[in-house]
């Protein structure tokens, strides 16, 4: 139990300081067919897509270097409906840890200056399948859910 905890704390400690430092991925959406990808706007590393959709249907795909695609077709079987996506990447940007969780040692947390993350970014967003293949977005949804932010 108590390992389990800890192993808790430890995803908490290295995980919330950049949740709070995302920004927007600047990448270009890439829809044809069943597949998804990114043209990636600047250079970026150790990116992570997401897709999530209908009856249960999740797919992850990585890359160190480029940004990944998934390709519905080759995952299993997927319906028509609506699927999200996430992209996220890191930046070679370095920011300061400002976590005041105690890890549990000795002198209790570490605020010190030389603690650093790596800057994360990322973008989603939304399509839709119908009839086994991803339809184009519509331009004038797409702007109705940019206001609504």
């Amino acid at each position: 139990m108590k390992s389990a905890a800890l192993s808790v704390v430890a995803c908490l400690a290295f995980g919330t300081p950049s949740l709070g430092l995302a920004q927007d991925l600047k990448a270009t959406q890439r829809l044809a067919g069943t597949h998804i990808g990114f043209d990636a706007g600047a250079t970026y590393s150790n990116y992570t897509l997401t897709v999530t959709g209908p009856n249960g249907f999740h797919a992850v795909a990585a890359s160190k270097t480029g940004a990944p695609s998934i390709d519905l077709r080759r995952i299993g079987a997927f319906d028509d409906g609506t699927y999200h996506y996430e992209l996220t990447a890191a930046t070679d940007l370095k920011v300061p840890v400002r976590s005041t969780l105690d890890n549990g040692r000795k002198g209790g947390p570490d605020a010190s200056a030389g603690s650093v993350a790596v800057r994360s970014v990322s973008t989603g967003g939304v399509f839709t399948v119908k009839g086994g293949a991803i339809t184009k977005p519509d331009p004038a949804a797409r702007e109705d859910v940019k206001r609504q932010k």
